[in-house]
């Protein structure tokens, strides 16, 4: 399988099939170079899911200590043990929060309780890393900036994208002029098959004894038992922000991060449900076109059909474009040449040739000097690691000198809002816009 096929899933699946070791070498080297590293962070995992473990073995990895899992289904609490032994677990994720010797927790539940779980989390003197979307909701991701500032708690949103090296070589190149002024940004996420849509097997086990029902729909309404909703939760805005909640943040936080801005300021979506139909009410097909004032950003996602794969966010200068894929940035500067000889064929040959000899020493003319002019070439920086490692150890490093993350409150809450605003469009089928200074919506 080549680096272009290699999905974050993929990769964090391998991560977690191996050991260690690799992780903690990789720490090591990065104490050494920091001194703040060298304190080892102390976490309790609250949501022991397919990402919570996968967070769970980065911790691991980069040499934080887990001290408990938290979850609502029993199985999970055996495969947390599997990655490491005798791990203690709980159901109720106060206990995980009345501990005094845990200094972070990671919340990687179902969407509708992480701001829930992170309030409570900062009021009790943790730190949050907090997976992405940081809220279900537009209020909750402003109340979550409220208590950060007031307990001084830190908070990263776990949308590792902005932690990737090849983004942070994007932002240099944009930022050096390398593309000019950007007025347009394409963003595109395809994931065709079941387990894109979020259509995951549901283990043999499940049942109101191995599951705490109650627990899960605490703060939703209430439902029979039903394990499809527990385990597939993103298929219901009950419980997700759907395909803009879970991969129009990945996106969204690369543009953010890159061009420097916090909230589009309107958008207006469209999509619905073509191929996952059934029990479910978020689409599998989503696109909405974000207005930023500066610049034009289009994202399109389905889960329906492929074409390049992965994530990709285009950046269209006046002088060149940046792709960004999950292993890779490309520079591909644009070499302007102004075609005058396509329309001077419509005119008299005196007045051609007047004009061309007019334009002989313009260096961007066809009939000038342009063909002349060195021509600036196309780049590619590779990356190696996935982005959640260094997520997590700039957030440690973070826990100790008390620096606000790269993903910080304020930051998760632009995407946040991003996110909610297409849902909003999508399911009222009008644009919306967003009043930066009130931080309020308008519909």
């Amino acid at each position: 399988m080549s680096e272009a096929q290699i999905t974050r899933r993929e990769f964090m699946g391998s991560a977690i099939a191996g050991t260690a070791a690799t992780g903690l070498a990789l720490d090591t080297r990065a104490a050494r170079a920091n001194p703040a590293a060298n304190t080892q962070v102390t976490v309790g995992i609250i949501g022991a899911g397919i990402r919570g473990l996968e967070l769970m073995q980065a911790v691991l990895n980069v040499g934080g200590k887990v001290a408990v899992v938290c979850d609502l289904y029993d199985g999970h609490f055996r495969r947390a043990q599997e990655i490491q032994a005798d791990t203690p677990t709980t159901r109720e994720y106060r206990e995980v929060l009345s501990r005094k010797d845990i200094q972070a927790v990671v919340i990687a539940t179902a969407d509708h309780w992480h701001a829930p779980i992170a309030i409570e989390a900062m009021k009790a003197g943790k730190d949050v890393y907090c997976e992405k979307p940081m809220t279900h909701t537009i209020p909750e991701a402003l109340e979550m900036v409220k208590i950060s500032k007031a307990t001084g708690r830190l908070v990263q949103v776990g949308s590792q994208s902005i932690s990737m090296t090849s983004t942070r070589k994007a932002r240099e190149w944009v930022q050096a002029g390398q593309i000019g002024s950007v007025f347009m940004v394409q963003c595109s996420i395809y994931r065709p098959n079941a387990i894109g849509a979020w259509r995951y097997p549901v283990p043999p086990d499940a049942s109101p004894k191995t599951v705490d029902w109650d627990r899960f729909q605490a703060n939703v309404p209430k439902r029979p038992f039903d394990a499809a909703r527990f385990f597939q939760f993103r298929n219901w805005y009950d419980y997700s922000a759907g395909i803009a909640g879970d991969e129009y943040v990945h996106l969204l936080s690369r543009v953010h991060y890159v061009l420097g801005v916090q909230y589009p300021r309107s958008a207006v979506s469209n999509g619905g449900i073509y191929k996952w139909t059934g029990d479910r009410d978020v689409p599998d097909i989503h696109n909405t076109m974000y207005d930023y004032g500066k610049f034009q950003a289009l994202v399109n996602a389905n889960l329906v059909c492929n074409w390049d794969g992965g994530e990709i966010v285009r950046f269209f200068g006046d002088k060149g474009t940046v792709e960004l894929t999950e292993w890779a940035a490309t520079l591909a500067p644009y070499n302007p040449i102004e075609e005058y000889l396509y329309p001077l064929e419509a005119w008299p040959k005196d007045l051609k040739d007047k004009f061309i000899e007019e334009h002989k020493s313009d260096p961007l003319a066809d009939c000038g000097t342009a063909r002349q002019q060195p021509q600036r070439q196309k780049e590619t920086f590779k990356q190696e690691a996935e982005g959640t490692e260094d997520h997590f150890r700039n957030f440690f490093e973070c826990v100790g000198t008390r620096k606000q993350p790269v993903e910080a409150v304020e930051f998760g809450c632009g995407t946040a809002v991003a996110c909610h605003m297409a849902n909003i469009s999508y399911q009222k089928k009008q644009r919306v816009f967003w009043d930066a200074e009130k931080l309020a919506l308008r519909v």
